[in-house]
């Protein structure tokens, strides 16, 4: 605070950097979280996406596969339970009108969100595991679930506070954004666009190559970075520091 009782401009500006730094890192770290969900989920819990929804209508319509009707049943699982989980993620953290500032999603409850998706990718890890002698499509279907609310919770997270495009669960938002920026000449957020896309892939990339090794530590990969993330959020000065 001057001694006028005001806020420093300078530190007002330091908080709001600092912000969207750890920000943007945390959109990064989910974005390799997805891939490696994707990743383990489509190796191991019937060949669907729990992060890519585009991925499970395309499934849906790939109806000569020999086992399109479990992929079918999977698909529909990750569709509806991404839509009620974003829906209920959106609902809960609304916008909160401030005088003198934008709209914003109160810190606490997208704290709470993002809380609820690592807990979810934990029992993912932990269903995943007890499981091992009695891996019936229900209980896939369970996983399927627990993995797709996870990711919609880490996706409404992101989109409510992160102003770069990036969108951390699928790669064609985000790739969108940066080739509209590209070709309208505005330079910023580039990076952290393009990092996000290659995180999503890398991240996919060693959910198979651990997928490969042992299952086990496919399904757990995703819970390291969805953890980094929340700390990263928690930690972030809030819209209003200042």
């Amino acid at each position: 605070m001057t001694e006028t009782g005001g806020t420093d401009p300078t530190l007002t500006t330091n908080r709001r950097r600092t912000r969207a730094g750890m920000i943007a890192a945390m959109a990064l770290v989910l974005s390799f979280a997805a891939g490696a969900t994707d990743a383990f989920a489509f190796l191991q819990l019937g060949g669907v996406f729990t992060a890519n929804m585009t991925g499970n209508f395309v499934l849906a319509g790939l109806t000569s596969r020999p086992d399109f009707g479990e992929v079918l049943l999977g698909a529909t699982v990750a569709v509806l339970l991404f839509s009620v989980g974003t829906f209920l993620a959106f609902r809960f953290t609304r916008l909160v009108a401030t005088p003198g500032r934008p709209p914003e999603a109160p810190q606490h409850r997208l704290v709470l969100v993002l809380g609820g998706a690592v807990v979810a990718q934990a029992c993912v890890l932990i269903g995943w595991i007890v499981s091992s002698d009695l891996r019936t499509t229900p209980v896939i279907c369970v996983l399927i679930a627990l993995s797709t609310l996870a990711m919609a919770g880490q996706t409404a997270v992101a989109r409510r506070i992160e102003r770069s495009g990036v969108t951390t669960t699928f790669v064609t938002g985000t790739l969108t954004s940066l080739m509209q920026s590209l070709a309208d000449g505005v330079h910023d957020h580039h990076l952290i666009r393009i990092g996000a896309i290659v995180l999503l892939v890398t991240g996919a990339l060693c959910g198979s190559l651990l997928t490969g090794v042992d299952p086990v530590f496919g399904a757990a990969l995703p819970l390291l970075p969805s953890i980094v993330g929340l700390v990263l959020l928690r930690l972030a000065p809030t819209a209003s520091d200042g």
